[in-house]
């Protein structure tokens, strides 16, 4: 039985002039490209796809066209709780969707309270404290330099750099001054981990299902010991991704593990892709999730479920599919059209 899928997403042009003058203002909008790519896999499986452009007519969209269901990909517009937007106004009109809902979305973006949450049940991750401005930085910081600042509330590495790891004061409170500056939200100061960079997709709710292990690495143009996976490296080619990662079974078992956990205690649902960073020591860290991940033809995600043997089109009706089991969406699509022709014969018995 085939589902009348509304698509939501967000394209640059529906949506108002970002306020800040920064290169990687726009990263978070989908690609036109990504948006038909999907459309076309939810037709090719035998559903209707109503497109939902996020902006200001989404809400009479979503009440005068009728769907079984919302394949969400928004992320919403501006604020730490923007990516939790399209979830609430769909929940507030009784639309199921795929995907988190609005307070694990909520929370998964602000990265100071992930990692408290996260830390509370023991799954290691780098300390940090989050700051307004650079006068907020405390004589003791209870870490040792190097440091590695970004954006609190940013994703799709918006707001890290190069000069993201710091050494020393002067360059911590110049990095605080900027991202505060520049993108109007508190800094995220953390200890920097010297170790390799891993990302986890997962896709279940009981069941989950990870990916084959991402390793992000450096080109040969980088110096290892100055490599940042941020919005440059992304945008001029200098990281490549190993997949599955090159690593001892023991160790691909811990990530999974720091990744599997987290899924299940900030209650994601459907989707998800989680960081992990190696420590000195070579113990696998949280650095940060994602669910909501990318799905454009360059996102890791689906890069890393290709080197599972999953096709694009399969991940995106996997996505689905996972979503429909956990709200029996076909039993329910089942009552409501009986429900319509109770109604239909109902009134033709009148008439």
């Amino acid at each position: 039985m085939g589902f009348v899928v509304g698509l939501a997403y967000n394209l640059k042009k529906d949506c108002p002039r970002s306020e800040m003058v920064v290169e990687d203002a726009d990263a978070e909008f989908e690609e036109q490209a990504t948006v038909d790519r999907i459309a076309k896999a939810l037709r090719a499986a035998g559903h209707r796809v109503v497109r939902m452009p996020y902006g200001p007519g989404l809400l009479s969209k979503l009440q005068r066209d009728r769907v079984d269901v919302v394949f969400n990909i928004a992320e919403g517009w501006e604020g730490r709780c923007r990516e939790a937007i399209v979830p609430a106004i769909l929940e507030s009109l009784g639309i199921p969707y795929t995907g988190s809902d609005p307070l694990t979305l909520a929370v998964c973006l602000d990265k100071a309270v992930t990692k408290a949450l996260v830390s509370s049940y023991g799954i290691p991750t780098p300390k940090a404290i989050k700051v307004e401005s650079p006068a907020d930085l405390p004589d003791d910081l209870g870490m040792e330099f190097p440091l590695f600042v970004k954006p609190a509330y940013e994703g799709s590495s918006k707001g890290v750099r190069s000069s993201s790891k710091v050494n020393n004061r002067k360059e911590l409170a110049a990095m605080v001054e900027w991202i505060t500056g520049s993108y109007r939200q508190p800094a995220l100061v953390e200890e920097f981990l010297p170790g390799r960079e891993f990302t986890v997709g997962i896709v279940g709710n009981r069941e989950l299902e990870t990916f084959p292990i991402m390793e992000v690495r450096p080109t040969a143009e980088v110096e290892p010991e100055s490599f940042v996976y941020c919005y440059n490296t992304k945008h001029n080619n200098l990281e490549k991704f190993l997949c599955p990662a090159p690593i001892p079974g023991e160790l691909a078992e811990r990530i999974r593990d720091v990744a599997i956990k987290t899924f299940r205690i900030l209650e994601c649902r459907d989707l998800a892709r989680v960081d992990v960073r190696l420590d000195g020591a070579g113990n696998p860290n949280f650095l940060e999730i994602n669910p909501l991940p990318g799905l454009s033809a360059v996102s890791l995600f689906p890069i890393a479920a290709m080197a599972g043997g999953i096709s694009f089109e399969d991940l995106v009706q996997k996505i689905l599919d996972t979503a429909a089991a956990r709200l029996n969406l076909q039993a329910r699509k089942a009552a409501q059209e009986a429900a319509a022709a109770r109604c239909s014969r109902s009134a033709l018995a009148r008439s």
